[in-house]
Parts: structure tokens; sequence; C-alpha cells
């Protein structure tokens, strides 16, 4: 391609009295003997006005400076636009265009190469808990299938390791259940003691609960069987002391006398008691045919 740009003239910058200003910057700074100010309240007027003088002078030879570059440059900005648009774009869109199909090919290589790996994969692999995701293999073009499916092997390897050694464990099921699940062999026995752990915990409240409440019942057994000794006790006794009534009471009244009967006596008593031991009184005295009148509450 023949020569498209080149500069036809050299810019030419008048700068030949650039080193006499710079010595008399220099000289000027010196004489102003910036290092031996004192940076106090007395000198603080002082050292503003020596700053915005220096200031003052360095603006205007900045503005200089900046004009000549944009004077330089106004050219050289108008054509590197028109280069960009003419030129350099249609370049850039053709790259994009060649790096897809780029991409395209590759794309369809790599995952060329995916399919392979996945089919030694499903080959070699005897374990239905196993997924090809979980080897997690970085499979780039530039690494050999041949290293790929070595990393394959170990791992399978690694598995019926681990896989045998979980045969020798006490709880080897539960070991295995957690295995299938995470791949990782001292993570599943690790998990499987703390879940023991805490079911032989529960289990141990559990069986003190129940101590509790068996012995709760035995107690209130006892109890029971005791109040039904006094009751019996009590209900063996002829006469009680009459109290005034206020709870529920069973009351017997002489029936009229029969000539040639036994001769029947009537008394008032207070009893206390559940329904149950209520409902054996009442049954005593039935079947001892004893009359009787009562209310109970």
């Amino acid at each position: 391609m023949s020569k498209v740009i080149e500069v036809t003239q050299k810019p030419i910058i008048e700068y030949s009295i650039i080193d006499k200003v710079a010595q008399d910057v220099e000289a000027k700074i010196q004489s102003l003997n910036i290092e031996t100010l004192e940076p106090t309240e007395s000198n603080l007027s002082l050292i503003k006005s020596t700053r915005a003088e220096l200031n003052n002078e360095f603006k205007t030879l900045e503005e200089q400076r900046k004009m000549v570059k944009d004077i330089v440059l106004k050219d050289y900005n108008i054509f590197e636009d028109k280069y960009k648009q003419l030129i350099a774009s249609k370049f850039k869109n053709a790259d994009v265009t060649l790096k897809k199909m780029v991409d395209t090919v590759s794309d369809g290589i790599l995952q060329a190469k995916i399919n392979g790996i996945k089919e030694y994969f499903d080959f070699v692999n005897t374990y239905d808990f196993v997924k090809f995701e979980d080897l997690e293999l970085k499979i780039i073009k530039s690494k050999s299938d041949k290293k790929i499916k070595e990393e394959i092997d170990e791992y399978l390897i690694g598995i019926k390791q681990s896989l045998d050694t979980i045969e020798t464990l006490q709880n080897k099921d539960r070991v295995l259940a957690k295995f299938q699940m995470s791949k990782n062999l001292s993570d599943a026995i690790a998990q499987t003691n703390l879940e023991i752990q805490r079911e032989e915990k529960i289990k141990a409240q559990n069986e003190a609960r129940a101590k509790a409440e068996q012995e709760r019942k035995e107690q209130e057994t006892e109890r029971v069987r005791l109040q039904k000794e006094e009751f019996d006790r009590q209900a063996q006794m002829q006469f009680v002391e009459p109290v005034q009534q206020t709870e529920p009471q069973v009351q017997y009244q002489e029936p009229i006398a029969q000539k040639e009967e036994p001769k029947i006596f009537s008394t008032t008593f207070r009893v206390f008691g559940t329904r149950e031991q209520f409902a054996m009184l009442k049954q005593f005295m039935n079947d001892n045919n004893i009359r009787y009148e009562g209310v109970s509450k």
C-alpha cells in the first residue's frame, strides 16, 4: 500500500530565549529566599504576596504553552478524526466480525473437546451418585485430553477408596448416605458423629422425662391408695361426730321400724373424697343394704 499519510511541513515553534527565561526565573526565586522565610503570623502577608506573584508569572507562561499546543494539534486533531472515521472504523468493524468467527470455531472445538471428555467419564464411571459436574474439571483447549482423563481416573479411584473405608465403619449406612451427597469422607464421618451425639442427647432427655413421669404416676397411685384405705377405714365407723353441713353430704334416715326387725339408727356425717371415692362409698352402702339420702357437689 502506498504512503497515504505524510507531513508536508513541520510546525515551527520559536523558543530560542527559553534558556534565558529559565535563568531569570531561577534567579528571581533565589532572590526571594523562600527557604529562609519563617512561617509565622508576622510573615503571613509576605508569604501570600510572594506566592501570588510567582503564580501570576507562571500562569502567563502556561497560557503561551497551551496556545502553542492548540495551534500545533489543530491540524492533527482534524486529521485524526478523518482517519478514524474513514479508515480505522472499517478495520475495527472487520476485526470484530472476524473475531466472532474465530470465537465460533474455537467454541465449537472446545465444546467438542468437552463432549469427548464427558463421554469418557460416562464410560468409566460406575457410581450413580457421582456426576460429571462434581469433578469441577478445568477444560481448556491447551490442556490435553490425556491429562484431563487422568484427573477423572484419579477422582474415581478416590471415590472407591472412600467407599472401601466406609464398609469398615460401624455406622456405614449413615456415613454412606452423607458421603454420596458431599463426596467428602471426612465431612461425612464428622456429620454422622455429630448427628449420633445429638440423637443420644435427645434420647437421654426423653428417658429422663419418661422416668420422671413414671415416678409421678407411682406417687399419684400411692396417694390414691392411701386415700382409699383412709376412706375404707372411715366407712367402717358406725358413728361420726355431727358437724355443720357445708360440704357435699350423704344423710341416712331411720326407716319406719317393723316388727321383729333389727333396730335402725340414723346419723349425719361429713364426707371428703373424689368422685371415684364417692362412687365406692355408694357401692359399699348398697352392698350392705344401708339406706341413705344425700346431695353431692
